[in-house]
């Protein structure tokens, strides 16, 4: 992905097919060593292999998992992903290595209001062979980079289960800032949960993007 200078103006007329206008199925956004693109159906399989061998992690800090996955229901995800991009309310995409095209995560913005707030939330997991390795950083720095700079949104946010150290890691490394505690917000593993909020904003973004490329968080030569 190539950085360049945001034009924010007129985002209140933005239509609401926006996702499959500016990310059709097929388009890539690159990063170092992994792209973001969405999911097709012929891609089911793959997706249902990846949340049964990250069972015991999705279902500690995120939505629990029926007991069996079939290819069916995957297909199924897959296609609401279609409809609400369509929609313009949420944007999932799979994160793949380049290397190998292998699908290793799922990263999405959800949420998305186009309205007075003109923000929207940030998920992501990554598969657990591929934690600690910069990766996760380079695809959540490649979708806010996409958001703020495409998509033209004034706010990114997280909800993030309290004592997910890892992920909170992620968000102050990334710059996000700490608002408070959502108590009780989330029932994730059996209960509910309190959840840090946090958030970016565009000018916030703007002032870092640079130092992200310096890092090689964002951009990718060979791409």
């Amino acid at each position: 992905m190539t950085r360049k200078a945001g034009n924010r103006t007129g985002f209140l007329q933005r239509p609401p097919e926006v996702f499959s206008a500016i990310m059709p199925p097929g388009r890539r956004l690159y990063a170092r060593e992994i792209y973001l693109q969405r999911l097709n159906r012929s891609q089911a399989e793959e997706l249902r292999q990846l949340y049964g061998a990250n069972r015991a992690y999705l279902s500690r800090w995120l939505q629990p998992l029926p007991d069996r996955i079939s290819l069916q229901t995957m297909q199924s995800l897959i296609a609401e992903d279609h409809l609400l991009a369509r929609s313009g309310r949420r944007l999932d995409l799979g994160v793949f290595k380049s290397d190998s095209n292998q699908l290793i995560g799922r990263i999405a913005l959800h949420s998305v209001d186009f309205g007075i707030q003109h923000s929207a939330g940030i998920s992501y997991w990554m598969s657990h062979e591929f934690w600690r390795n910069g990766l996760m950083t380079r695809s959540l720095a490649t979708l806010i980079s996409f958001a703020f700079e495409e998509v033209c949104l004034h706010r990114l946010w997280l909800h993030i289960v309290s004592d997910n150290a890892a992920s909170l890691g992620l968000a102050c490394k990334l710059g996000f800032m700490r608002e408070g505690i959502l108590r009780k917000s989330l029932f994730v593993d059996g209960a509910w949960q309190d959840s840090v909020l946090m958030s970016m904003l565009a000018d916030e973004y703007d002032a870092k993007a640079d130092s992200w490329m310096t890092q090689g968080w964002l951009g990718n030569s060979e791409a």
